[in-house]
């Protein structure tokens, strides 16, 4: 028995779910290159100014990044809209978006959960540790 090969509808939403997902991940390995860098600096002592602007290209960069995926989630959004909702995912998601304050709100939320609070609240206090013996 041989299987059909997927709709081209179905393997161009595909192609372009991964690629979207892609670029969470390049979005995701530019913060920890910033968190590391940030690391890096404050171990070599430089200048709080040479971090600053470290971080500050690396921060354009992402939104670069966003960009991109961004455009990309309106082309899966035009898609899934032209063929009847037969992928719905991101028009769904996008519709059920909250506001900016929800969206500030649900993020802050998610962010003191201790499974996700927790690399980052010690890497804070050492860091200000660090500050307060220099």
């Amino acid at each position: 028995m041989t299987e059909k090969s997927p709709a081209p509808l179905s393997q161009q939403w595909q192609t372009l779910h991964n690629n979207y997902e892609n670029y969470e991940s390049y979005s995701l390995i530019i913060k920890l290159i910033s968190v590391s860098l940030t690391t890096i600096s404050m171990t070599l002592g430089l200048h709080p100014m040479i971090t600053f602007f470290i971080i500050a290209i690396l921060w354009l960069q992402e939104g670069i990044w966003k960009t991109y995926q961004r455009r990309l989630s309106d082309v899966i959004i035009k898609l899934e809209k032209d063929n009847n909702g037969t992928y719905p995912l991101y028009s769904q998601w996008q519709e059920n978006r909250p506001s900016t304050v929800k969206l500030i709100k649900g993020y802050v939320s998610n962010a003191l959960k201790p499974t996700v609070a927790f690399p980052y609240a010690p890497l804070i206090c050492i860091v200000l540790i660090f500050h307060s013996l220099n």
